[in-house]
Parts: C-alpha cells; structure tokens; sequence
C-alpha cells in the first residue's frame, strides 16, 4: 500500500495527474469532499461541497470513504455524509450541552439534533456496537450516537439531571461505572475490536482511561494525571504527558491514542511532540523511535521532527499515519524500519487548490485523520475548513 501511495504520488508531481476534471477521482491528488474552504454555516444544506465547516478536527469512516462523519468545531455539531449527501448528526443552532428536557442520559437517549454541543473535537466509530463515539470536549462526558434511530445518548460522565444537564470537569470514578465519572476535557477514543471496549485520552487529566462496552466500569491504565515526559522504560500508569501547557491560558484539543487491535497503542504526546509506545500486555510504555526531536528554533517547528503532532490512525498498509499539525503535514511512519515519510504538505501554511499533487497540497494544520479499508486517506484541514481527501 505504501508504495503505491508514493508511486501515485511521484506520478502526480511529474504532471501526470495535472487538470483533471474530477481531482478526487485521481490516485495521488488532493481534493476536498466537505466544505467550502471559508469558515461558516449553512443551515439545511445538504450538499457537501456548498456546506461550509468551521475549524473541523476530526473525520471518522464508518463503512468507507464516502460515509464519515465530522466533527465541526466552532459550528457545535457532528456532521456526517454519506454517498454525497450531508446530514446533522448531532448538534443544534447554538452551543450548549444537551436537549432542552435533560433526557439525554436516559436510554436509549435523545435525537441527536436536539442536542446542544461545545466544541466537540475527535469521534470514533465503534465496529463491534455499529455506534459512533464522541469525546464532548467542552462538555466533559462521552456521548454515543446510533445512526440507525438517530439518538445521541450519554454514556460517560457524573452529571444529575437537575443540574443542567453540564457534566462538571473534573477527576474521578475509577473502579465504578462510567456513568459515575468525572473527566477534563476527554480529547481521544480508540477501540478494542474484540469486545467494543475502548480507551478515553482524558487531555486535562493527563491520563488514558479504559471503559468497558457496556458501561459498567472505567479505570485508569495510563498516566499519573502531572504534566511531564517521563517513564519511558516502565509501567504506563507512572508515565506522565503534556497534553496540556500549563503556560497556555488557552489550550487547544490535543492528544490521541490508536490502538493495533493486538498488543499495542500509539499515544501522540502532542506538546512533548512524540509518538509513545504502550504495551498493553506488559503494561510498559516507551517513544517510539525515530519520531524526533522538536527544538522550537526561534519558536518556529523544525521540519526534522514532529511538531504538536494531534492524531495518529493505523492504516491497511501496517503503518502509523500521523497528523502533523503544526507542520502543516501528514506523516507516513513505518513501525517496522523506524522510517518517516511525508505524504501530504508542503510544511508551509496555506490552501492548496484541488487536484494538485498530495506533496504539493498546502495545508494548514490539519488536527484528524482517518484511513480506509482501502486506503483513503481523509484529512481534517482544520483551519481551510475542509475535509480533503488523497486515494492511494
């Protein structure tokens, strides 16, 4: 898979792949699937390329290529298209937390466009329960989405009823049901496909959570809750991470985690900018090599490393895709040779036209990724306010 990716890439830069009348038809190239590339927001379209987005951070495949869903950022709501159409999943006019009776912790919840958002950020679909996950950032809880009945219903977070329904930020809840829980700013979910369980990156936390699929407990398995760099070598659960830049008044979402379906999860340790290793089995955790070294030269990103990297997805070829965020690209990395290869960016800041050479496609800090059975690539270009996409 890897070689036919940089062979159509190479093909696209000799020119090959130049003027095409339907770029997102041609291996190699760059084309955009939801957007318009301005920020904003148009009620009742259900055209993609008229809709536009507003800083998206994350793209989730569900079937294929043509059916994910978004999450749209400053518009407070979860978009998905399907086969050219686009549809609210989630999410209302305005921002909030909730449908307006408070019912959404009652099963089997609510429908989803009744539900006021706050910056939602990543979302995972969940293969074994056929239900999407969502991380509510700014709501500090996990909600699930069911496309079958269109419902959204809270499924992690101490919240009583009469309280606004507003989960209050905080930590706690190990050892009991998830329902019990308190959590800051949960940022990543990446699912074991034997049972539906998954993993939350709980970002102010500084922790990594396992939840099991139905609910009925949550526990930390990674982290101590510092901020730090530490514990390579030993037991994840002494291991810390900066997810969260005490110096930044304003954080933005940051932190992911992707696990192999086997024996290991790549954790993106966005400030430390690394990829760290965790042995689910042994319980070790280390960096993976060959990720870098980020200095700041002069406060700018050093191309030679990893610069707040914001999402790492597994693709069918067996490497780790990585959103590079602040360098404006996406990485291709081979866990078996260590070896990093750019496959979409140019590492300057900019909207690169449709239908140009994926290595010639400016980006501008791309915060979610998502790889197909088949290799498609979907990229949220967060600050274009689109969703590209680059077929191998």
């Amino acid at each position: 898979m890897t070689q036919r990716w940089l062979m159509a890439l190479a093909l696209g830069a000799g020119g090959i792949l130049t003027g095409c009348a339907d770029p997102c038809g041609e291996p190699g190239t760059t084309c955009t699937v939801l957007g318009t590339g301005s920020p904003g927001s148009k009620l009742g379209e259900t055209d993609p390329l008229a809709a536009p987005l507003y800083g998206p951070m994350d793209v989730a495949i569900r079937h294929h290529a043509g059916d994910f869903f978004v999450g749209d950022w400053n518009n407070h709501q979860i978009k998905h298209v399907e086969d050219g159409v686009l549809s609210v999943a989630i999410g209302t006019d305005f921002l909030g937390d909730g449908d307006p009776d408070f019912e959404e912790r009652i099963a089997p919840g609510v429908p989803g466009t009744t539900v006021a958002l706050n910056h939602p950020t990543s979302l995972e679909w969940n293969p074994v329960t056929n239900r999407l996950l969502i991380p509510s950032w700014h709501n500090h809880r996990v909600r699930e989405f069911n496309p079958e009945t269109g419902n959204s219903l809270v499924v992690c977070a101490n919240t009583a009823i009469d309280d606004g329904n507003g989960a209050n930020a905080g930590f706690a809840g190990d050892g009991g049901p998830a329902a019990d829980a308190l959590m800051a700013f949960p940022n990543s979910i990446t699912i074991d496909p034997t049972d539906g369980s998954f993993w939350l990156l709980a970002q102010k936390n500084a922790r990594i959570r396992k939840v099991e699929a139905d609910f009925s407990l949550i526990d930390t398995v990674a982290g101590t809750g510092a901020i730090g760099y530490e514990g390579d070598g030993g037991d994840a659960l002494e291991a810390t991470f900066n997810f969260w830049d005490p110096e930044d008044l304003q954080p933005q979402p940051s932190g992911a985690i992707e696990y192999d379906g086997e024996r290991y999860m790549y954790i993106a340790d966005t400030s430390n900018h690394v990829i760290r290793v965790w042995d689910v089995i042994d319980g070790t955790i280390d960096t993976l090599p060959g990720t870098g070294e980020q200095t700041l030269p002069g406060g700018e990103c050093d191309a030679a490393a990893l610069c707040f990297p914001r999402d790492v997805e597994l693709g069918p070829d067996g490497r780790l895709w990585i959103a590079d965020t602040d360098n404006h690209v996406i990485r291709s990395y081979d866990l078996a040779t260590g070896e990093m290869t750019t496959v979409v960016g140019t590492f300057e800041m900019g909207n690169g036209e449709d239908g140009l050479p994926a290595l010639e496609t400016a980006l501008n800090r791309p915060f979610g990724i998502d790889i197909s059975d088949d290799g498609i690539l979907l990229i949220a270009d967060t600050y274009n306010h689109r969703i590209r996409q680059v077929i191998p």
